[in-house]
């Protein structure tokens, strides 16, 4: 993780990617992870926002959601819930990243933070989205709070799963 300062933000545009959501968790990809599962998260996703000196809070560029509950999910949470006892901070330090939710929200996630980086790259290259005066908008020139690319990613998912 990069962290530059007030000046290079004002002077350049530049993108970061997230492991969530917009609104979500920040922090490394672990720590929002965590975050997720401790929250007890129903959705989690990626964005590519601008770079600003707050950390992973800068204007999102794009996005893609994604459900943690239902299958496959399920059966993991409940493995979770009946480690009650020891509660998060148990389980981070018995099985740390190997925790099957764990595991499986990153596995899913990482598949689409890569469709989202060529995804996000197209989107700016056919001028769906664009950055003015360090403001995302879309084609017209409307601010815009991000470019929802769920739709897209999740097909693109599925084509790599056939």
């Amino acid at each position: 993780m990069l962290i530059v300062g007030k000046e290079m933000c004002q002077k350049y545009n530049m993108l970061n990617l997230h492991p969530a959501a917009p609104g979500g968790p920040t922090g490394t990809w672990q720590e929002v992870i965590w975050q997720l599962i401790e929250g007890k998260a129903k959705e989690t996703g990626a964005m590519i926002h601008l770079v600003t000196p707050e950390l992973d809070r800068g204007p999102v560029a794009s996005y893609c959601t994604f459900p943690i509950i239902g299958e496959p999910f399920d059966s993991y949470w409940h493995e979770i819930e009946g480690q009650h006892i020891d509660g998060i901070n148990g389980i981070k330090r018995k099985q740390g990243e190997n925790n099957s939710l764990f595991r499986l929200i990153r596995e899913l996630g990482l598949k689409r933070e890569f469709l989202l980086i060529l995804s996000t790259m197209k989107a700016f290259s056919q001028g769906r989205v664009k950055v003015t005066n360090g403001k995302v908008v879309d084609a017209e020139g409307r601010p815009i709070n991000g470019y929802n690319l769920t739709d897209e990613i999740d097909e693109l998912v599925k084509g790599t799963t056939s």
